[in-house]
């Protein structure tokens, strides 16, 4: 895993194109799970592999990237769009230029409505000056609402937790699942206390800046940190393997758990 959360964070800003919004209710924090929440819908439950469901093997290494959770109306800094209007949520300076660094955030109102904001570009105009919070430069950044629970990738995507890869497009395309053997059988508490057992398989949905080459970037939903996938390193010298999925069926599914 990252060593310390601001590498997360540095990781996040650069690696992840993604994360969304809809309206949704939020109980002691934790976000109700909606109609087409990929989450509530995934079962983790795919069969262990064959050869013939792999071709080929390949060395990775990998960072991750997560959706932050904000309060609303906790200061004077808004998020804005690309025509520089404002959205709704106002946040500490802190809040927003973390939010900004992430490149994606979940507000939650004081009456448990919560939304999901992703990044849209940069504009120049309401610049927010986040020196004061750390040296990277994400003052010029602006928001949107997107369409999935947790957030939007590539091409009509949208993220689901644990599940969804950012990777060089170039390297592993769009849509590519992956067996990743060392992820099989890991156990995830989720916020809402389910229990999960990983199966190993993800899937290529998302792009970033610094993801190049064999680097890949996993998405794990609110949880800020990823101790149940000890495989995520954060360095390029610390690889693992994965295989290319060809099962049809496992592809299939997959591809719809992500589908707009």
């Amino acid at each position: 895993m990252l060593k310390t959360l601001t590498t997360v964070v540095v990781f996040s800003l650069l690696c992840s194109c993604a994360t969304a919004s809809l309206h949704q209710k939020a109980y002691n924090g934790e976000v109700e799970a909606q109609r087409g929440d990929p989450l509530a819908k995934d079962t983790f439950s795919f069969r262990e592999p064959t050869i013939n469901d792999l071709s080929s093997k390949i060395s990775l290494w990998a960072t991750y990237y997560y959706l932050p959770q904000m309060t609303d109306n906790t200061g004077s800094f808004a998020l804005r769009d690309l025509k520089s209007m404002e959205l709704g949520p106002r946040l500490s300076l802190k809040d927003w230029c973390n939010s900004a660094l992430e490149g994606s955030v979940r507000i939650v109102s004081k009456d448990g409505e919560a939304k999901t904001y992703n990044y849209a570009g940069v504009t120049s105009d309401n610049t927010v000056d986040c020196k004061k919070v750390f040296k990277f430069d994400v003052s010029k950044t602006k928001f949107r609402e997107a369409h999935g629970p947790y957030g939007d990738g590539l091409d009509n995507i949208i993220l689901a937790p644990y599940r969804t890869l950012a990777t060089d497009l170039g390297r592993i395309a769009t849509g590519t699942v992956l067996y990743i053997p060392a992820a099989r059988g890991a156990q995830i508490t989720l916020p809402s206390g389910r229990v999960i057992t990983h199966d190993g398989y993800f899937f290529a949905g998302d792009k970033g800046g610094a993801i190049k080459d064999n680097h890949v970037d996993v998405f794990i939903g609110t949880h800020t940190s990823a101790p149940f996938f000890p495989w995520i390193k954060s360095s390029a010298a610390k690889t693992f393997e994965a295989y290319i999925v060809t099962d049809k069926k496992i592809i299939s599914d997959l591809t719809e758990l992500h589908a707009q």
